[in-house]
């Protein structure tokens, strides 16, 4: 048996396999390389285009930046989409990091994901777009009940503000798709709203007594 066959062939053959893909390696680095550069570029740009445009202080006039930092979230609100940007430039880097690797498998699941991101950031926007609307009708019918004597101005406020965001949050999880927990959202909702009207109602029993009672003396008066 020729052992200098045996052993150095299989050396050699590996070596030569390695050589061959060695310019796909550094290909792919390069391309993650860039990527990165370009995703970090694209982020710092967005981010800066937004806080010019004053995107911050409009998330905290509606409360938007208090709702994040109840979730967790400390950043401001451009600087939340900055990073939502830099992993979308960033994932796409890395199904051409992988096809430069002929991992064609793992690209295709990342395109799958990929492919899955609009309904995601059409999911966000509904979301952002919602507890925007909630807050400005909840000031808006604050206000209104204010000026009309109403006494629970505050919670009726509130309640309209958590109505808005609830079918907000459920438009949100229709556009991902997920059917069963948007209509158990719709069923929450429900029994938000009729919690918040019987609390309401409890809390305005005073004045439609009092406005009842008024509408029987006029029209006991009117007979007389």
């Amino acid at each position: 048996m020729d052992w200098q066959l045996v052993l150095i062939q299989p050396v050699q053959v590996f070596f030569s396999q390695l050589m061959g893909f060695l310019p796909n390696v550094l290909g792919a680095l390069f391309i993650l390389l860039v990527g990165w550069a370009v995703a970090k570029g694209v982020e710092g740009v967005i981010v800066k285009l937004l806080k010019t445009a004053k995107l911050d202080k409009l998330a905290d006039k509606v409360q938007l930046t208090e709702v994040l930092s109840k979730g967790g979230i400390k950043r401001k609100l451009s600087e939340v989409i900055g990073v939502i940007i830099y992993w979308l430039v960033t994932l796409v880097v890395l199904i051409a990091t992988l096809n430069a690797l002929q991992l064609t498998v793992a690209a295709q699941l990342l395109e799958h994901i990929v492919a899955f991101l609009p309904n995601v950031v059409a999911a966000i926007f509904i979301l952002v777009a919602g507890i925007v609307t909630g807050a400005f009708l909840a000031s808006t019918v604050r206000t209104a009940a204010s000026n009309a004597g109403v006494d629970a101005s505050r919670l009726l406020g509130q309640a309209v503000q958590a109505i808005v965001v609830i079918f907000a949050i459920s438009a949100a999880l229709r556009q991902l798709q997920i059917q069963l927990v948007g209509e158990a959202f719709l069923i929450v909702l429900a029994a938000v709203s009729f919690g918040l009207a019987l609390a309401f109602g409890l809390g305005c029993k005073d004045q439609a007594g009092r406005w009842f009672n008024g509408v029987v003396d006029e029209l006991s008066s009117k007979r007389r």
